[in-house]
C-alpha cells in the first residue's frame, strides 16, 4: 500500500524484463521501474536524435542539455535535464508546422508487461502538446498524448511529472503490426512537442527522468488532510456560475426542472428579427420569460444574434446594416436594465453557419458594444463564443480592439477529448488575451455539453441506449466539476432537452431531458452534485494524485466531501480509514457500501466507468 497524494505510484517487482547491458549504453534498471535517462551523467544525448517533423513543413528546433537552477522544480536540484526547441511558422492558416520530436533509441530491446507506463518530468508551455511515440519490434508505432495541463496544475511553466500508459489500445498507430497496441519489445520511445493551434508559436520543453513502471495493483491509501491546489479565488460555489440553453420562451414546468437541477440561469437566443420590424421593438414574448426566471430566483444570458432579412440577410453586410443591429442591442439592453440579465454578441461569430461574412464581426462587435455602453456601462456582455479555441480569430478580434469595452471573452469548448483536458485550451486563451489587451478579462463558457449519442465512443453509439445516456450522465457532472474547478464565472451546459428523436444524430442528443420531458440519467446526476455542493464551498484539489484520477475538496459548515473520479483508462482501489470516512454515495447521490479490508479499512475500487463518487468525511 502506498499513502495517496505523498507518493503517486506504487511501483511493483518484477514487471519489466531487459536484456543485461552495461550501465554506460543501458537503461538503469532496478528492481522497481527502469531509468531510461536522467542525463545527470550526460556530457551528451548518447542514444537520442532530433527531428523537425519534416512531413509538416514550417518546423524547426533543436535539442540540447541543460542544467536547473537552484530553487527550481525539476526533479533533481542542480541537476541536467533535455531541452526540446520548437519554432513553428505557417505559409497560411491551413498549412503550419506540425511538431518536433527527440527521440531515443534503446541499445536493445526492452520487454514490458501489461500495465506498463511510462512516465516523465517535464514543463512546456500550452502552445504544444506532450506526445508520446513508441516503436514496437514489429515497426509499428504507437502515438499517445498526455493532458500536461491538469485541473491540479493550472498554471502555465509548471513543472510536473506525467504518466502514460504505452500498453493499452490507441486509435493512432502505423506501420509494423498496425494493431494499435503494442507488440513485442520496445526499440525506440519519441517525446514529441505537438503543435496544439495552427498559428506560429516558438517555445521550449523541458523533460528528465524518464522510467518505465507499472501502474497495476495500486493500493491508494486516502489522506483527507492532503495538500492541496487551491480554489481559484473566483470559484466559490458551484450554483451561481451554472446555466443552461434552453430553446423555449414558456415552459413552466421545464424551467422548474432547470431549476432544481442546480442551474441559476437560462442561455436563451433573443433573435434580432424576431424582436424588430422597421425600427419597432416588441419584447412581449420575452418578457413572459424574464418574468417567469425572476419568479424562480432565475436570470438569463440573453443572446444577441442572427440575421435580419431588412439588414443584410444571414450577415450584416453594410455599415448601416452594422449600425442597425448595435441599435437593436442597445435597445434590449436598455430595456432590461435592472434585471438579472447577460449578454453574448452573436452565437459562433467564427462559423459561416452562423455569420456567413465573419470579416464584418470585429466592427459589429464594437458598434454593438459602443452601443450598449452608452445605455448601460455595467451591463455584463461578452464577445460572441466562439466554436473552440479559435485562437486566430480571436486574436484578430482582439488586435482589432473590437473587444475593449467587453466585459468578457466567450468560448464554446466542445471537444470529444474528456472534460478534463480544458486547462491548457483556457491557459492559451488567457495569455493570448493579456497578451493583446494588456488585461486579465474574464473567460465566459457559454456554452458546452457532451451528447448521450457521439460516433467516435462505442459506449455511445446510440443516444437512447442505457449505456450512451449513462455516459453522457458521467461527462456531465465531470464538465461541472471541471469549469467549477477552474473557476469559471459563467458555465451554461447545452441543453436542457433534446432537440430531436433520432437516436443516431448527435444535435439531437444533447439533452438533460428527453423530448416528452422525462429525465435522461444526466439530470439525475446533476441534481445530486447540486444537492452535494448546497452549503459547500470549493476549497481545492488535492495535488499530488496519479495521473487521471481528481479529489476535489468542498467544505460545509461541519463536514467535507471529496468529490472522486476517474478520466479515460487510470483506475485506482482507494482506501479510507473507517474512523473518519462517513459516507459514500454514487453520482446519483445514492448510498455506496464499502468492502473493509483486513486492516479495518473502507475500500472502493474507482473507476471512470462508474462516474465520481462523492465521500463525506468529518470536517478537518
Amino acid at each position: 500500500m502506498v499513502k495517496l497524494f505523498s507518493i503517486v505510484l506504487l511501483f511493483l517487482l518484477g514487471v519489466f524484463n531487459s536484456p543485461a547491458q552495461t550501465p554506460e549504453d543501458s537503461p538503469e534498471s532496478t528492481s522497481s521501474d527502469i531509468v531510461l535517462d536522467h542525463f545527470d551523467h550526460s556530457k551528451n544525448l548518447h542514444h537520442w536524435s532530433f527531428s523537425n517533423g519534416p512531413e509538416f513543413p514550417g518546423s524547426d528546433g533543436s535539442l540540447s542539455l541543460g542544467r536547473a537552477e537552484a530553487g527550481s522544480d525539476g526533479p533533481e536540484e542542480n541537476g541536467r535535464h533535455a531541452i526540446l526547441t520548437y519554432r513553428f511558422t505557417c505559409s497560411d492558416r491551413a498549412h503550419c508546422g506540425h511538431y518536433v520530436a527527440a527521440t531515443w533509441t534503446a541499445p536493445a530491446p526492452i520487454e514490458v508487461k501489461p500495465g506498463a507506463a511510462l512516465t516523465v518530468w517535464t514543463r512546456f508551455s500550452p502552445d504544444v502538446d506532450f506526445t508520446v511515440r513508441v516503436q514496437d519490434l514489429s515497426g509499428q508505432t504507437l502515438q499517445f498524448s498526455a493532458n500536461g495541463f491538469t485541473l491540479e496544475h493550472q498554471e502555465g511553466g509548471e513543472g510536473q511529472r506525467i504518466v502514460i500508459p504505452i500498453t493499452g489500445h490507441t486509435d493512432a498507430h502505423w506501420g509494423g503490426a498496425n494493431s494499435g497496441q503494442l507488440q513485442g519489445k520496445i526499440v525506440s520511445i519519441a517525446i514529441l512537442a505537438n503543435a496544439r493551434y495552427p498559428r506560429p508559436a516558438q517555445g521550449q520543453m523541458e523533460f528528465d527522468d524518464l522510467r518505465l513502471i507499472s501502474t497495476a495493483g495500486s493500493a491508494l491509501s486516502f489522506d483527507p488532510a492532503a495538500a492541496l491546489s487551491a480554489a481559484p479565488e473566483s470559484a466559490g460555489e458551484l450554483r451561481p456560475r451554472l446555466g443552461v440553453d434552453i430553446h423555449f420562451l414558456s415552459n413552466d414546468a421545464l424551467l422548474d426542472r432547470a431549476r432544481a437541477a442546480g442551474f441559476s440561469f437560462v442561455r436563451m437566443d433573443l433573435p434580432w428579427a424576431r424582436l424588430e420590424k422597421d425600427g419597432q421593438y416588441d419584447f412581449t414574448p420575452f418578457d413572459a420569460l424574464m418574468q417567469s426566471l425572476e419568479a424562480r430566483y432565475m436570470g438569463v444570458l440573453w443572446l444577441l444574434a442572427y440575421g435580419h432579412p431588412d439588414h443584410g440577410g444571414s450577415s450584416p453586410q453594410t455599415p448601416e446594416d452594422i449600425a442597425t443591429y448595435a441599435r437593436y442591442a442597445a435597445a434590449v439592453v436598455a430595456h432590461y436594465r435592472g434585471h438579472h440579465v447577460r449578454y453574448e454578441i452573436w452565437n459562433e461569430p467564427n462559423q459561416k453557419k452562423f455569420l456567413a461574412n465573419s470579416t464584418v464581426y470585429p466592427d459589429l462587435l464594437r458598434a454593438a458594444l459602443d452601443a450598449i455602453r452608452r445605455e448601460d456601462p455595467a451591463a455584463q456582455v461578452s464577445t460572441g463564443g466562439t466554436s473552440g479555441f479559435d485562437l486566430p480569430f480571436i486574436s484578430h478580434m482582439l488586435d482589432s480592439g473590437s473587444a475593449q469595452k467587453a466585459s468578457a471573452i466567450a468560448v464554446h469548448p466542445y471537444r470529444d477529448a474528456a472534460p478534463e483536458t480544458l486547462p491548457a485550451d483556457l491557459i492559451a486563451l488567457k495569455d493570448l488575451v493579456a497578451g493583446s489587451t494588456g488585461q486579465s478579462l474574464p473567460v465566459w463558457e457559454t456554452e458546452w455539453g457532451y451528447a448521450s449519442y457521439a460516433r467516435a465512443d462505442d459506449a455511445r453509439s446510440d443516444g437512447h441506449s442505457d449505456a450512451g445516456q449513462r455516459k453522457q450522465a458521467i461527462l456531465a457532472v465531470r464538465e461541472c466539476l471541471t469549469t467549477w474547478a477552474l473557476g469559471l464565472p459563467v458555465a451554461v451546459w447545452y441543453d436542457l432537452r433534446d432537440d430531436g428523436q433520432n437516436a443516431l444524430n448527435q444535435e439531437h442528443n444533447f439533452g438533460l431531458l428527453h423530448r416528452d420531458g422525462s429525465d435522461k440519467p444526466a439530470m439525475q446526476a446533476l441534481q445530486a452534485l447540486s444537492k452535494v455542493a448546497a452549503n459547500r464551498r470549493y476549497v481545492g484539489l488535492v495535488r499530488d494524485v496519479p495521473s487521471g484520477l481528481h479529489a476535489m475538496r468542498l467544505d460545509g459548515p461541519e463536514d467535507s466531501v471529496f468529490v472522486l473520479w476517474s478520466e479515460n483508462e487510470a483506475s485506482a482501489r482507494m482506501q479510507f480509514s473507517s474512523g473518519q470516512v462517513l459516507s459514500f454515495s454514487n453520482m446519483f447521490g445514492e448510498p455506496m457500501t464499502a468492502a473493509s479490508n483486513e486492516n479495518d479499512q473502507k475500500e472502493i475500487d474507482l473507476n471512470e466507468s462508474m462516474g465520481p463518487v462523492y465521500a463525506r468525511f468529518k470536517r478537518q
